[in-house]
């Protein structure tokens, strides 16, 4: 995420590797991020940021100030665009001050796609985001009533995006994420052994990534080998993980390590023999999700515990162990048989890898993305937009933008992305 978070989030590199594969696809890519705060972005070509000041979460009129100013940049974008663009944005919000009149289809003159990463209601409602989810319920259906298409990472928010919008016709899409997968090393396994098992949950950790029912799990095993969880990050939910390890006893199984990037990172992965994927998204309303850490341990050979149905990883997968999607504690001894099972082949990180390269690498989704977004630019041409099935057009040299991420209330980055079509 943007606005005071690390640029080299799960969320930030996404964007970034978006854009870049899209330029590699031959398009001409701008990615705009207005960002609240000091974040140090990295030197891309393609990409132009904004800084708005950061105010207190107390000071209304200091808030009222900042959104009217990512308004009229989010509104100079749109009226830079013609009937050849895209603006494409990553949905977190509809806060109304935030969106300025140009975004309504009889103005402007740009198509306007926005993707979405889950049911924003329940994920509001789960953090407690008061003034997101009520800008949201009022605001929401206009706002996607109004954008030319949608885009999903998985069938289920797809269409909970397009009830919403009430309009069943609009042109959408159901992409999962991906990952660059040339960016992580393939990890060396450590050997298992009969005194311990280490965990390792890698994530800017919230209520949805459910750990405490992990902690639960580990409070019920005292038994042999010693199973040790490593956290690597911070978020929103830290401080109430480390009082549950503190209250449950377990402090000396659970070890925080904060934010935890490059070769300190890679050198976790190598310690650790299983993942920990996402076991509380059941929490937020979904019963399938696409999230990106998945896609990282994939690429890194390291098999997971999930809590969820992925669409990109078909039900049988050997490297994943799928927990229930309840509240109860996770069965230690099913993860541990789940590690002897998986390790009994030691070319488990290949093969994973190979996996990864093939259905889960950015140069395989983007593929998909850019066939649907020139369809769309097209409409007007009499072409019609594709279904997800559809393979990718011919390029025609449009200029897509990636990225764009327009904050709820209370949230401190907006991404945005803005494209043309390149002069022949």
């Amino acid at each position: 995420m943007f606005g005071g978070q690390n640029s080299n989030s799960g969320v930030a590199k996404k964007l970034f590797n978006q854009v870049s594969e899209l330029n590699r696809l031959g398009l001409d890519v701008e990615l705009v991020l207005v960002s609240v705060g000091d974040v140090q972005y990295p030197p891309y070509d393609f990409l132009t940021a904004y800084k708005v000041n950061s105010v207190p979460m107390g000071n209304f009129l200091g808030r009222i100030k900042r959104a009217r100013e990512i308004s009229r940049i989010f509104g100079e974008v749109i009226d830079s665009l013609g009937p050849g663009d895209v603006l494409y944005y990553r949905y977190s919000g509809s806060f109304p001050l935030y969106y300025p009149k140009t975004y309504f289809r009889r103005i402007r003159t740009c198509k306007i796609v926005t993707e979405h990463q889950t049911k924003e209601l329940d994920e509001f409602k789960l953090t407690d985001n008061v003034l997101s989810y009520w800008s949201d319920y009022f605001f929401g259906k206009v706002l996607r009533k109004q954008s030319d298409a949608i885009v999903g990472v998985t069938d289920e928010i797809t269409q909970y995006e397009i009830t919403r919008a009430r309009d069943p016709q609009k042109p959408h899409l159901t992409i999962g994420n991906g990952f660059a997968v040339q960016s992580v090393p393939v990890r060396q396994a450590p050997y298992p052994n009969d005194d311990s098992l280490h965990l390792l949950c890698v994530a800017n950790v919230s209520r949805w990534h459910g750990l405490d029912r992990l902690l639960q799990g580990l409070a019920t095993y005292s038994r042999t080998p010693k199973v040790i969880l490593h956290i690597a990050g911070d978020g929103a939910e830290l401080p109430h993980l480390q009082q549950l390890t503190d209250e449950l006893g377990i402090g000396d199984r659970v070890i925080f390590h904060g934010f935890t990037a490059g070769k300190a990172l890679d050198a976790l992965f190598d310690q650790c023999h299983i993942a920990v994927g996402s076991l509380g998204i059941h929490r937020i309303g979904l019963k399938e999700a696409s999230i990106l850490k998945a896609r990282e341990y994939c690429a890194r050979g390291i098999p997971f515990i999930y809590g969820i149905a992925d669409p990109d990883f078909p039900p049988d997968f050997p490297y994943i162990l799928h927990v229930p999607a309840d509240e109860s504690p996770i069965d230690i001894e099913q993860v541990l048989a789940f590690a002897k099972e998986v390790y009994a082949d030691p070319d488990h990180p290949q093969k994973m890898r190979r996996y990864a390269e093939e259905h889960l690498d950015w140069s395989v989704k983007m593929k998909k993305l850019k066939g649907f977004l020139e369809a769309l630019v097209g409409e007007g041409h009499n072409e019609s937009v594709p279904e997800p099935s559809t393979p990718p057009l011919a390029a025609t040299g449009l200029k897509i933008p990636d990225g764009t991420a327009l904050p709820g209330a209370g949230q401190g980055d907006t991404s945005s992305g803005a494209s043309r079509e390149r002069g022949s």
